[in-house]
């Protein structure tokens, strides 16, 4: 063993980087490899090792952990986030506690960046350790050819209001139409508009735009030519004849469509319809800011349904310190302050992710009225902006 080093790569190591992290996943670097699955990242000119921690015994790779901001906005409030990805460790060099190193660095470099809220995929109890919980609440609804033969007919061709075209990199103004439609959500990743392209081809998913008297008035993102992971509308009352249109194009015998819990109209249409669904948790995330993230996700939570009045107290041990927090709300205004009295519960970190974002938590149970009706929360990230 040589000279050990944990700490941030530099583009110097760009080649090796790419190399070894392919090689840890079983890619082969022709049809599947980091660049192909996220082109958003892992360009040379996207400088991704410079957010990345490496482990370098006698200055070669031994371990790497990828680290990449960006940003959502919820309700106009923009929280600061950043995607763990690329855990990576030698098959020779484990159990050495080199990924401990290197996921104990980035988690303290978030805290002292001031990062609102971590996301990441990966095996629960692995990543429980460095504070991260699969939480949140995803849709998935199941349709199939009899689903819509019972429902919609066998000739579909009267809901085919929106024609369904696979965008290219090249299609500009379809992108364009499509950045401004994302900005005008209440939630709103923020994607730049030289990266949307790339950010919407993530997993080697394929966008579609939704084409109506020749103006684009949605997209959506489908992985493995048969899930839909994301679907945004200009005009909500098209959504029926976008996924009729959609799964006609796409021509499989059933698709999936997940959507968030802010999707609520969305929701209503496809329950009636479809084969089956599963409310599932989609990712894994670790809040660094309570008091921030619990104020943004309350305010979209009041976008789709009616918030109770009451007030609830609690004191979470936060990864990133102890926050005791007061929820009041009190004629449709929505307050997340910082609180010194006596709380009605005390939670550790994973217990809070659970308690306040979780689709169920037995925890929840022996809360007062007002706190099992306000939660969970509707956390979330789309599949295009993970790492």
């Amino acid at each position: 063993m040589g000279e050990i080093y944990h700490g941030k790569g530099n583009e110097s190591l760009y080649g090796e980087y790419m190399d070894f992290i392919n090689y840890v996943f079983g890619f082969n670097g022709t049809d599947r490899d980091f660049k192909k699955l996220l082109p958003k990242l892992y360009k040379p000119e996207d400088r991704p090792v410079e957010s990345s921690y490496v482990t370098l015994d006698d200055g070669k790779i031994r371990a790497a952990v990828g680290a990449f901001d960006h940003s959502i906005s919820v309700c106009g409030e923009c929280l600061k986030c950043r995607g763990i990805g690329n855990v990576a460790v030698h098959p020779y060099e484990r159990s050495k506690g080199y990924m401990k190193a290197l996921m104990n660095m980035a988690t303290q470099d978030m805290i002292s960046d001031g990062v609102d809220l971590s996301i990441l995929g990966g095996r629960r109890q692995r990543y429980n350790y460095f504070s991260y919980e699969k939480t949140g609440v995803a849709y998935n609804f199941t349709l199939n050819s009899d689903n819509m033969r019972h429902v919609y007919g066998k000739d579909r061709s009267a809901y085919h209001t929106l024609t369904v075209k696979k965008l290219r990199s090249e299609d500009n103004e379809a992108l364009d139409a499509i950045a401004a439609l994302t900005a005008r959500q209440p939630y709103s990743p923020v994607r730049e508009r030289e990266q949307l392209y790339d950010i919407l081809v993530s997993w080697q998913c394929v966008p579609y735009a939704f084409i109506k008297q020749n103006e684009t008035v949605g997209f959506c993102v489908v992985g493995g030519g048969k899930k839909v992971h994301e679907i945004v509308l200009q005009d909500k009352n098209d959504f029926v004849n976008a996924v009729i249109s959609l799964y006609d194009a796409l021509k499989q015998p059933s698709i999936s469509v997940c959507l968030p819990p802010f999707c609520t109209e969305y929701i209503a249409q496809l329950y009636n319809v479809c084969e089956g669904y599963e409310i599932t948790t989609p990712k894994s995330f670790s809040v660094f800011n309570y008091k921030r993230v619990i104020t943004a996700f309350l305010h979209l939570k009041a976008t789709y349904t009616e918030l109770p009045e009451g007030e609830f107290c609690m004191l979470v041990h936060g990864v990133a310190g102890d926050e005791r927090l007061q929820i009041r709300i009190r004629n449709d205004v929505v307050k997340v302050e910082e609180y010194k009295g006596e709380v009605d519960i005390e939670l550790d970190h994973i217990d809070a992710m659970n308690l306040l974002f979780s689709p169920f938590c037995p925890e929840r149970d022996k809360l007062s009225h007002f706190a099992r009706i306000l939660l969970p929360l509707p956390l979330w990230l789309y599949s295009a902006d993970a790492v």
